[in-house]
């Protein structure tokens, strides 16, 4: 049967309506082992799986084989075990006996989900087997490559002697080989439902796999939007889900995006020359988009509400942490927030410390400790805790007396923990004048737009500076660009703040 294909534009809920279509097929006795729910990333899988469990609570884990990503089930259907992949100690061997330095180029978000290989070389080196294009060709497309033809080719055939040695596997060699033996042996699940999310980041190699899998499928949902498709430098093909063949199904409301962003946000994809024409509307608010000449305005409406500042590169990026931290502003930076765990944790140790009625965990005390000067703030550190018991609880007098604590009780957090770097110090106490909540999750977010992908806020800042490699993708190609900062202002649930590229003519050109 010829796949259903469910087209999402931002916030209309495709994720949503795939889950949907599963409780539908669990309601309707269809086994959940009949089911392949292939996710682009493994957290994404097991959300799925989860709520289905949730759901159905008779189900468990184990019912549920085939909600994964691609790279999971190849890796599952060709028997491997994980001696089987290239980690990084094959890496280090690896860069000795060629003489260069390579890290390991399979870094990936989660066990077998996805991500973009570190090493410039062996990006190539893997797109061109993932597009199944020579890799003269890629070589020639990406243009930037800082080395020669030869230095790279030597690269590439130490890489797979290597592997061939040694029968080892990266996660792009589980694909191609799944492909390969697919119709000679029994690797493909039968299956009642296949559905596939983030159609529009798949490779070529993927797609040739999920043309395999849909053969071997009673009903196929593929879910996506090309205007989202943002990883096209990676080697995702957008126009494998533009020439799909099937029914059509677009997804027409929004419940993120208002009226005014949603305005310039299709002017905008309109401009892309080969597309799915979508047909959306947006929630019924006004909302509000403003144009910036300098960041700097954006700032001072930052003192309270939900914030996504999304940048293309990430030396822009580091910018805006600085600009941040200037202004003792909390933020979270790709989910990392700007204050740590541990460092937060010791202040607030220390404060309840300070606090005669308040005791403490040796938890919270070893974290307070690590911050303290040897014979200045407590005798021989960490020693001085070996022998405490781990479920007791700790007051100050007990800590002076017992495990060697030379501070003063009434000094301030930034005072006692002298070896907290001066730099964070005086960030740390200008959020906490700004009256910032530090033991709340950050309200601010920063993020390239690749990375924000999927994410959203109330209040939106966009900057549109490109850096050199995009700048010149943007003549070769002005369509990938303009998809990015699409999916970057539709981010936006209430404000968008779009700050002009320092080149105006470099803006005009992307967003008129």
């Amino acid at each position: 049967m010829p796949a259903k294909i469910i087209l999402g534009p931002p916030g209309t809920g495709k994720t949503e309506y795939l889950l949907k279509r599963v409780e539908e097929e669990l309601a309707n006795g269809t086994y959940p082992n009949r089911i392949g729910y292939f996710a682009y990333t493994v957290k994404a899988a097991d959300e799925a799986r989860t709520r289905a469990m949730n759901k159905f609570e008779e189900l468990d884990k184990k019912d549920f084989l085939y909600f994964r990503t691609l790279h999971s089930l190849a890796f599952k259907q060709l028997g491997l075990s994980k001696d089987d992949v290239m980690g990084d100690a094959h890496y280090k061997e690896l860069s000795s006996l060629l003489g260069i330095k390579l890290s390991n180029t399979n870094r990936r978000m989660d066990s077998f989900g996805t991500g973009m290989q570190d090493d410039i070389f062996a990006q190539v080196i893997d797109l061109s087997r993932a597009r199944n294009v020579s890799l003269r060709q890629q070589f020639q497309e990406v243009g930037h490559l800082d080395c020669g033809w030869m230095k790279l080719k030597y690269i590439a055939d130490g890489i797979t002697e290597y592997k061939k040695k040694r029968k080892l596997y990266d996660f792009t060699d589980m694909i191609i080989e799944f492909v390969a033996r697919a119709a000679l042996e029994d690797l493909v699940p039968d299956l009642d439902v296949l559905i596939i999310d983030e159609a529009q980041d798949l490779l070529p190699i993927q797609w040739e796999m999920v043309k395999i899998l849909m053969g071997n499928s009673e009903r196929t949902y593929i879910a996506g939007d090309d205007d989202q498709s943002i990883f096209k430098w990676a080697g995702a093909s957008p126009e494998d889900l533009i020439g799909l063949k099937g029914d059509r199904y677009i997804l027409d409301q929004s419940h993120r995006i208002p009226k005014k962003i949603h305005n310039a946000a299709t002017a905008l994809i309109s401009r892309v020359e080969k597309r799915i024409p979508k047909l959306w509307k947006a929630k019924d608010e006004e909302g509000d988009i403003q144009f910036h000449n300098m960041r700097e305005a954006v700032y001072q409406l930052m003192g309270e509400g939900e914030w996504l500042i999304m940048t293309r590169d990430n030396y822009t990026l580091e910018q805006i942490s600085e600009d941040l931290r200037q202004r003792g502003l909390f933020f979270s930076r790709f989910n990392t927030p700007s204050v740590s765990e541990k460092k937060l944790k010791a202040i607030n140790g220390w404060t309840n410390l300070a606090q005669r009625d308040k005791k403490l965990t040796l938890d919270e005390v070893k974290t307070i400790y690590h911050y303290l000067s040897v014979r200045v703030g407590v005798e021989y550190g960490y020693k001085n805790m070996s022998d405490a018991d781990p479920e007791a609880l700790y007051d100050y007098e007990h800590l002076v007396m017992n495990h060697g604590l030379l501070v003063p009780q009434e000094k301030l957090w930034h005072e006692a923990l002298d070896r907290m770097p001066m730099r964070e110090v005086v960030y740390i106490v200008a959020a906490l004048r700004r009256k910032e909540n530090l033991n709340r999750a950050p309200r601010i977010n920063i993020s390239t737009i690749h990375g924000a992908k999927g994410g959203e806020a109330d209040n939106v800042m966009l900057l549109t500076d490109m850096p050199r490699k995009a700048d010149e993708s943007y003549y070769k190609n002005p369509d990938d660009e303009r998809r990015v900062f699409y999916v970057g202002m539709t981010r936006a649930k209430k404000a968008l703040h779009i700050v002009h590229s320092q080149s105006e003519r470099e803006f005009r050109e992307v967003f008129y």
